[in-house]
């Protein structure tokens, strides 16, 4: 189980955020909106272990993982948690196979070439294993990105506005990938965006 309660975060101890709680079950899924200003990139941050609350309760599974010391932490989110960032990000000088290679081994989890190359196959880039992401378009490189952030098998799928800026039809398949790559696992799932096109692909909604 993943959830967090009264969570709230200040960049300089003036202007606050307060972050509802969630509570989420064994490969359940939530989309979080909300416009700019409204600190979604700060929330999602905070859900990965990347930015500490200034107060309030994170938890996965019994682990309270935001006071976990640094180094322990580190090993914590390079196990249980993968993260689409809005704009991904790549080694760009080595192949797309290569980077989740990196990946793998950056957060200490067995090298599995045979399962990195499955992975770019089912989202579409089995073709493209060898190529660099400048060679691959921004659809391509969104889906490039789901695959690095899927490779170790994560429990916790965390993505900052994976769909802002596709159109229509690959909007949709990000999305859709993004669910099958979660339940293939039966891991959870956040989505937190401004993109009101995703609200009906998602039972589970909250605002911010």
């Amino acid at each position: 189980m993943l959830q967090s309660q009264s969570i709230n975060f200040s960049y300089d101890g003036i202007h606050q955020f307060c972050f509802p709680d969630i509570q989420l079950s064994e490969g359940e899924e939530l989309l979080i909106l909300g416009e700019s200003g409204v600190g979604k990139t700060t929330f999602i941050q905070i859900l990965a272990g990347l930015l500490k609350p200034s107060s309030g309760l994170l938890e996965f599974n019994g682990v309270q993982f935001h006071n976990l010391p640094s180094k322990e932490l580190d090993q914590f989110r390079g196990k249980h948690i993968g993260m689409v960032f809005q704009s991904p990000y790549f080694v760009k000088n080595i192949s797309i196979l290569d980077n989740l290679l990196l990946s793998l081994y950056l957060s200490k989890n067995k090298e599995d070439k045979k399962r990195a190359i499955e992975l770019l196959e089912q989202v579409g880039l089995g073709h493209k294993i060898n190529s660099k992401p400048n060679d691959l378009s921004q659809g391509e490189q969104q889906r490039a990105a789901i695959a690095l952030a899927v490779v170790k098998n994560p429990s916790v799928i965390l993505a900052d506005e994976p769909t802002s800026s596709l159109d229509d039809v690959n909007c949709k398949k990000i999305t859709s990938l993004l669910k099958e790559q979660a339940a293939s696992t039966n891991a959870h799932l956040i989505i937190i965006t401004h993109d009101q096109r995703l609200k009906s692909q998602f039972d589970k909604s909250i605002t911010l």
